[in-house]
């Protein structure tokens, strides 16, 4: 193996590495797309790079609370509850697409419980909240707004909660990614001016140490990773 071979191996390693952090990083929440473009392998593209970077596409729960506030408006202007989702759902474009099924079994004709039913029960995300509020207001009857409010109230505290660990783990975030990336940048500048480095590179014992240590590499990023963020529900 040339010493510019050992280069390019070491280039395309940390080239991997970069993408995979890239991947890791946490994208905006809302995304402006320009217009679709007409080449449809273009489209293709763009529509893959989005799916890739994983961009959130469900509410946050700071989105679902203004839902709820919305809705706690409406009914308190006078409007009967299915009226207040439905106007809810176009205040809050972001929590539309969640409730767009109640909103249709509602336009269908179908009893308020059993469209509410629709929803994910899941008591710890923020859907599964509201879901339970709704169903307690369709079968019990009784004002709406006060446990809406409340509904918001509790998701907008959650969402504070989150923000605050998600700032204070953010010394713990760059440390990891500098852990990460130190070793491939250490290990680049020496194979480029280091004779000897890189003759170590063309030996197969060479080529394992830095296939293990690689591996090794990122397979501690993956766990530091796992530590700072640990298991989030949204």
């Amino acid at each position: 193996m040339t010493p510019g071979s050992a280069g390019a191996m070491v280039a395309v390693a940390l080239g991997a590495l970069v993408a995979l952090l890239m991947r890791a990083m946490p994208a905006p929440r809302t995304l402006a797309l320009a217009p679709a473009p007409t080449n449809r392998w273009r489209r293709s593209w763009r529509v893959w790079l989005l799916a890739w970077r994983r961009h959130p596409c469900s509410p946050t729960e700071d989105d679902i609370a203004s839902w709820c506030e919305h809705a706690a408006g409406r009914v308190r202007s006078g409007h009967s509850l299915p009226v207040a989702i439905a106007e809810a759902g176009s205040a809050v474009p972001a929590a539309a697409a969640v409730f767009a099924p109640v909103t249709h079994a509602l336009a269908r004709g179908r009893p308020l419980t059993d469209a509410v039913g629709v929803l994910d029960g899941d008591p710890c995300r923020p859907v599964g909240i509201v879901r339970a509020v709704l169903g307690s207001c369709a079968e019990l009857g009784g004002p709406a707004a006060a446990p809406l409010e409340r509904a918001a109230a509790t998701l907008r505290a959650r969402s504070a909660e989150r923000a605050e660990r998600r700032a204070a783990s953010a010394q713990a975030q760059l440390s990891a990614r500098v852990l990460t990336l130190l070793p491939v940048g250490t290990l680049a500048l020496l194979a480029f001016a280091e004779a000897s480095v890189r003759g170590a590179l063309r030996t197969p014992a060479g080529l394992m140490c830095v296939v293990t240590g690689g591996a090794c590499n990122i397979a501690g990023w993956w766990w530091m990773r796992r530590i700072v963020h640990g298991r989030s529900v949204t």
